[in-house]
């Protein structure tokens, strides 16, 4: 019988450092919630395009998907501190040379380039600081602290976003960009300081190490191309679907309201004491999921679209809680930061996918099409899921078959 029980993040929170390497964490966390953002509106305001504007903030995001895996496969290899130090430096240094680049009137395609390096030096701390759970906490105890970490992402894209889009509507994109950058920056030297909570460098005593994940993390990896689908989608469609409103504020409502119910569903999920396996926790999660994101677009022309997206967002929180921890599971020891940075691989591929449909149908029918997008990327995530596992689970069948 499955129970709710939240002294499990009290239990979490009294391992070693835990407290501080999770705040420091999510300060650090601000550059990759919002740079995307801060670049949109910089480009658009500099050129009036929301094209353009989107084509590099896309790029930023490719940039980000590729290196995330490289970074953390550093950080494996070199311990955490040399390689946070290092990415403070680079993400303020590329940041300070892309908005020089829009404002001095550079070429378009150096843009484009330099985003996709901005993006590739943006490091995702998630890994890192999953990989220090990893090491100091019990595995049954684990999902809590995964789900500590998934409200930690959620939190910043409730926060961030807002106040980066003030400070460049009272003073100017740039200054809303290097705001941002600076309190990044100051959360990957003070996580990067923090050495008592890291975990120890892989030791290499066998072959060199693989270059590709292991077969058990891609059924995740793949199925969160959906999980980047649905996000990118929902941002483009809440816009328009305030616009449908004559209401521009509604669309900040809108992405709130999936941000508030992916903090409320990560929070209770990661308090439930579970007896079915993580498997059966991801694929039964994404089944809910998929329910759920068919309703909306029954909902797209009235403001119950409020409540069926934070509903989708209650159970989108589960679905990445799961996830992180089935990667975990089944990650090698001496590459858990490396491997546990492969499903954000899979959710930058999605998101301009996402947003890039969503917004030719969101031209061709309005948000009824966006939300149809979003709702498909739902399905994706159990579809991809449950093909990727059952392969997986026909590879030992298949072979005795051959051995045979």
């Amino acid at each position: 019988m499955t129970r709710i029980d939240f002294s499990g993040y009290r239990d979490v929170l009294r391992a070693t450092g835990a407290p501080w390497f999770t705040l420091a964490g999510w300060v650090a966390r601000f550059p990759r919630g919002t740079l995307n953002l801060g670049i949109v509106l910089l480009v658009q305001t500099a050129t009036g395009s929301f094209a353009l504007a989107g084509g590099v903030g896309a790029a930023f995001v490719v940039g980000m998907a590729l290196a995330g895996p490289l970074w953390s496969r550093l950080m494996d290899r070199r311990g955490q501190q040399p390689v946070l130090l290092l990415a403070a430096f680079t993400l303020s240094l590329a940041s300070t040379v892309l908005v020089g680049a829009v404002l001095a009137e550079m070429p378009v395609a150096t843009w484009f380039v330099l985003a996709v390096v901005a993006g590739a030096v943006s490091v995702d701390v998630g890994p890192a600081v999953r990989a220090r759970w990893s090491a100091l906490v019990s595995p049954e105890r684990r999902h809590s602290a995964f789900a500590l970490e998934s409200i930690a992402d959620e939190s910043v894209f409730v926060i961030a976003p807002p106040v980066l889009t003030l400070i460049a509507a009272a003073a100017a994109p740039q200054v809303g960009i290097a705001a941002i950058v600076v309190v990044g920056a100051i959360g990957l030297l003070w996580l990067g300081l923090l050495r008592g909570s890291q975990p120890p460098r892989a030791v290499l005593t066998g072959p060199r190490p693989r270059l590709l994940p292991p077969l058990g993390i891609l059924p995740v990896t793949v199925a969160w191309i959906g999980v980047g689908g649905m996000f990118g989608s929902f941002d483009v469609t809440s816009i328009a679907w305030a616009d449908r409103f004559g209401s521009p504020w509604l669309a900040g409502l809108m992405m709130a309201s999936l941000a508030l119910g992916n903090t409320a569903g990560a929070l209770v999920y990661g308090a439930l004491r579970h007896r079915a396996s993580l498997r059966a926790r991801w694929l039964g999660s994404s089944v809910l999921l998929a329910v759920a994101g068919l309703a909306l677009p029954f909902v797209a022309d009235s403001l119950v679209a409020l409540a069926v997206a934070a509903a989708v967002g209650a159970l989108i929180g589960p679905v990445l809680v799961a996830g992180f921890a089935l990667v975990e599971s089944r990650a090698d020891r001496d590459r858990v930061t490396e491997l546990l940075a492969y499903p954000s691989l899979g959710v930058g591929a999605g998101i301009p996918l996402g947003s890039t449909i969503a917004g030719v149908g969101l031209d061709a029918a309005g948000p009824v099409l966006g939300f149809t997008v979003m709702a498909v990327s739902c399905v994706a995530i159990l579809v991809l899921g449950v093909i990727g596992e059952a392969l997986l689970s026909a590879r030992p069948r298949m072979a005795s078959l051959r051995s045979s």
